[in-house]
């Protein structure tokens, strides 16, 4: 009876605060669906062995895919709701990727030099509080992969409709040259 109850209680206290770290996101954790996690692989260039900032990465179900399919990259996931953040962290001591780093963080409060793609599941609004500090901390041309939803003010390289009503697109920019603007011009 005792394990009954401290189970309820730790699934309660996650609940709890998960609900918690949405508030203060304003972003539930939702894990990118298969179809989208392809399109999203698909969107990298072959061979890719740069850094890659997975911006809000939940549950690992792209941080994972990502450091399997380029080993010779480097891939940073951050997340800052610790539910999450703890099931990722377990699941890197199960299924250790020697190429991720995982980060209870907020990625607003992160350095992004460095960082050569960016892949993220955000909505709208916190895309367009990211664009900032992606125009001055990331070079032109950068690469960014957003499931879902669009970059305020960038002009997406390809837009990719997908059969999934869940995840209905995958949008894909290069960070402009032109910051002011918005737009490469």
């Amino acid at each position: 009876m005792f394990f009954e109850y401290a189970f309820l209680v730790t699934v309660v206290i996650g609940v709890s605060v998960s609900l918690f770290y949405c508030a203060v996101t304003g972003i539930s954790p939702i894990p990118s669906s298969a179809i989208s996690r392809d399109c999203i692989l698909d969107c990298m260039p072959d061979g890719f062995s740069g850094t890659v900032a997975e911006l809000g990465a939940g549950w690992g179900s792209l941080a994972f895919p990502l450091a399997a399919a380029f080993p010779d990259a480097q891939i940073l996931a951050y997340e800052l709701s610790p539910v999450p953040w703890l099931f990722m962290h377990m699941r890197q001591i199960v299924f250790r990727r020697k190429n991720l780093t995982i980060s209870r963080a907020n990625f607003m409060k992160r350095p992004m030099g460095g960082v050569t793609a960016v892949v993220c599941y955000l909505h709208s609004e916190g895309l367009e509080k990211a664009r900032p500090k992606m125009e001055a901390e990331l070079e032109a041309g950068t690469l960014l992969i957003s499931n879902s939803f669009d970059m305020p003010g960038w002009e997406p390289e390809t837009i990719h409709r997908l059969d999934d009503s869940f995840c209905p697109e995958v949008y894909v920019y290069r960070v402009p040259e032109n910051p002011l603007s918005g737009v490469e011009g």
